[in-house]
């Protein structure tokens, strides 16, 4: 009996956040069917995807131009770390390799690292580091069809219409179940916060929005503060306050969510690849490029200052393009978003006050 032949070897970087890698995971799903594929990420990409993606390895990597501030601080830099992951990718012999992010530094890096094939997008100057260079489609297309396009620049099948994809299944745990015991009535989640504090609205305007949820919906809150403590004023208007939950806990419970409430954070795109709806309070940055993927999510947003999107640099003593999206703009939007897709059936008409039940 012959052996299987061996797949050839592709190099994914993905160095950013929990948000991004759960848009590279359109791309992922197709590379896993035809390559034998290694993904270099924060500490974080392994219990987010490991479940869904068994076959995958990771490599760990804090990459140094990846840090909110000072990423150009050559000198902090752990030079030491970069050529160890330098030399083990080199021993790997990669087949090709690929990386979203239109930045020199993954380039290089997917240079060092020996690739035969190297697909990207240039910028300044790194064309000359890659053997394949794309050119978006749209000025400002969504990072999911960034990915889609590495997926047809490899020939993947699918990759078109690849969406963001977790399989809540597989992170099922014992402790959310027992979280959520005897909850009867449809979960919704409350996340307000957000890694970048200029991302997170308010917390007097989450109480002043969750009383009118409650008068039109019926459902069981349950809230997720920040790991800071940023959101846990909230939790008198809650049902229940959700403890410091792992990765894998998050993700089972985004799975199980009717809906979830939320900041531009991940937890907003990991339920929107576990296929629940985020309903998302949009501010500093651009959600052409960086809103949840799909159609059954609601951007709520305002083009309040003329700066927008400054991704999260702000200039101000506050970030007014949220400290000035008021409750009372906001509810009629996610008011009638959330009818929509009762109608749609989407959510459940649990939801509506006095059904059945």
């Amino acid at each position: 009996m012959t052996e299987p032949t061996a797949k050839p070897k592709l190099l994914v970087l993905e160095l950013w956040g929990i948000g991004d890698l759960t848009f590279a995971t359109a791309f992922l799903r197709q590379a896993v069917e035809r390559y034998d594929v290694t993904l270099v990420g924060k500490a974080h990409a392994q219990p987010l995807l490991a479940p869904t993606f068994p076959g995958i390895r990771f490599l760990t990597y804090d990459a140094p131009w990846t840090v909110f501030r000072g990423k150009y601080h050559l000198w902090k830099w752990k030079w030491r770390e970069l050529f160890r992951l330098v030399r083990t990718l080199r021993r790997e012999r990669f087949d090709a390799a690929v990386s979203v992010r239109k930045d020199p530094r993954d380039h290089l890096l997917m240079r060092l690292a020996g690739a035969g094939h190297r697909v990207g997008f240039p910028g300044k100057g790194s064309g000359i580091l890659l053997s394949q260079r794309l050119k978006h489609l749209h000025p400002k297309q969504h990072k999911v069809e960034d990915w889609r396009q590495l997926a047809t620049a490899l020939s993947l099948p699918g990759g078109v219409e690849a969406v963001p994809f977790l399989a809540p299944k597989a992170y099922h745990s014992g402790r959310v179940d027992a979280l959520l015991a005897g909850v009867t009535k449809p979960l919704v989640v409350l996340h307000p916060g957000a890694r970048i504090a200029v991302r997170r609205w308010p917390e007097p305007y989450f109480a002043s929005l969750l009383p009118r949820l409650r008068e039109r919906f019926d459902f069981h809150l349950a809230l997720v503060p920040d790991p800071d403590g940023y959101g846990a004023g909230l939790a008198p208007l809650c049902d229940q306050v959700l403890p410091q939950l792992t990765l894998r806990e998050l993700v089972d419970i985004m799975g199980r969510v009717e809906f979830l409430l939320c900041n531009d954070s991940g937890p907003g795109h990991v339920a929107a690849a576990c296929g629940r709806p985020a309903v998302v309070m949009f501010g500093p940055t651009d959600p052409d490029w960086f809103r949840p993927f799909g159609g059954v999510h609601r951007v709520v947003i305002r083009d309040i200052c003329a700066w927008r999107p400054c991704f999260d640099y702000c200039k101000f003593p506050e970030p007014y393009c949220m400290t000035k999206l008021l409750p009372d703009d906001a509810w009629p939007e996610i008011r009638e978003h959330l009818r929509s897709l009762i109608e749609q059936r989407v959510l459940s008409s649990r939801l509506l006050k006095g059904s059945a039940q």
